[in-house]
């Protein structure tokens, strides 16, 4: 009897005989039944019986995430861009070309975002402290937030504040360094924030901005003060280095003078610690006097209508005002004309009684007759011999 050896197996041929008898039948079964004959499928279950159908949305075309729809799902990313993103408020895409890409143990963290240096390059340099650029800007979605920063690395950006710095030789210079001042990157404080009342420094006026300060004092070299000429007088009168200043300030709104109600300080002093002269504005009395000349008279150009005199100035810078008084005086050539007019006149507009220098050389009588010494002898600038009435 042949046999046939399947799979390690001897099977009969008779039992594949039946085997072969038994399917047929099967088939013929299946064939026959009402489902076969219906669709020829399988049955589904409820569950599958229940999907709704085909979307729409899978014959329409399907546009790019816009940022918006980013930003649902990173929220915090957003936020960060929307308030200190800088110039990265940008397209998503424009730096994430690939996004949704991470996969653990498949793609590297480091794989999947974008590099700085697609755009930017290597800006500071290739030394190992800037090179990479997490070490200061820490998240590149609010990329001018730098927590820490040295200041031998802001100059790498801001080369010239530094060099103003070093060339003035202030105590900005030697007591504060950049981060003393700017305590994170990109913040511009305020001059008061030092230089105040309360902060016990140095300082001109209280409740001022930056603003007023940046008028006279340049940040980063304060000590080259310059200004403009309608700088109120007041800025000048607080200055701390010089006391004298407030002391000015009073003695011309004393002597309420054109020098106090026409002009301000930066008319005169154009520069900061410039003392100008008097012929800037004035012309002298006479051609030949210098500047010291009218400090003679004009003690402190402050209070200039507070004339005095030392009693050695020539009779001709009187002249000009009084001009009648010095031809009249010139012309008597009396004892009166070789005297300097403030010999008589210590002060200004002063107008002496005769007896200062003469005493009384007459008898009671006579002055009870004549009452004062012009009924006989005029003018003091004309002196006449004895007058008879």
């Amino acid at each position: 009897m042949n046999e046939t050896r399947t799979r390690g197996r001897i099977k009969h041929p008779f039992f594949c005989l039946a085997a072969g008898i038994i399917a047929a039948l099967g088939m013929v079964i299946c064939l026959s039944s009402p489902a076969a004959a219906r669709d020829n499928k399988v049955d589904l279950t409820d569950a599958v019986k229940k999907i709704p159908k085909k979307p729409k949305v899978y014959t329409t075309g399907v546009k790019r995430l816009t940022i918006k729809q980013c930003a649902q799902c990173h929220i915090g990313v957003f936020t960060l861009l929307q308030k200190k993103g800088a110039r990265h408020q940008l397209p998503c895409e424009f730096c994430h070309t690939k996004y949704h890409t991470f996969a653990p143990g498949k793609v590297e963290y480091k794989d999947a975002i974008p590099k700085c240096q697609t755009c930017h390059g290597q800006p500071h340099g290739d030394e190992a402290d800037v090179a990479t650029c997490k070490n200061c800007h820490s998240n590149a979605h609010s990329p001018l937030v730098i927590p820490d920063i040295t200041e031998d690395q802001c100059v790498r950006c801001h080369q010239g504040p530094p060099q103003e710095i070093q060339k003035s030789n202030t105590k900005h210079t030697t007591d504060v360094s950049c981060t003393d001042c700017h305590t994170t990157h990109g913040f511009i404080p305020e001059c008061v924030d030092c230089h105040s009342e309360d902060g016990g420094s140095p300082y001109h006026m209280t409740d001022v901005s930056s603003k007023v300060c940046l008028g006279c004092h340049p940040v980063h070299h304060p000590l080259d003060i310059t200004y403009t000429t309608d700088t109120p007088s007041k800025y000048c009168a607080s200055c701390h280095e010089n006391p004298s200043h407030e002391r000015v300030y009073n003695e011309l709104k004393a002597a309420n003078s054109k020098h106090f109600n026409d002009v301000t300080c930066a008319d005169c002093h154009d520069q900061h610690g410039k003392i100008p002269e008097c012929f800037k504005c004035h012309s002298g009395h006479t051609t030949d006097q210098t500047a010291q000349d009218c400090l003679k008279c004009h003690k402190n150009p402050h209070q200039p209508l507070n004339i005095v005199f030392d009693g050695t100035e020539p009779k001709k810078w009187c002249a000009p005002c009084h001009q009648e008084q010095y031809d009249a005086l010139i012309a008597s050539q009396t004892k009166h004309t070789a005297l300097t007019c403030s010999k008589c006149h210590d002060k200004h507009g002063k107008i002496p009684p005769c007896e200062q220098c003469h005493g009384v050389p007459h008898g009671k009588s006579m002055i009870e007759k004549f009452k004062n010494c012009a009924d006989c002898h005029g003018s003091a600038h004309n002196i006449q011999g004895r007058i008879r009435k």
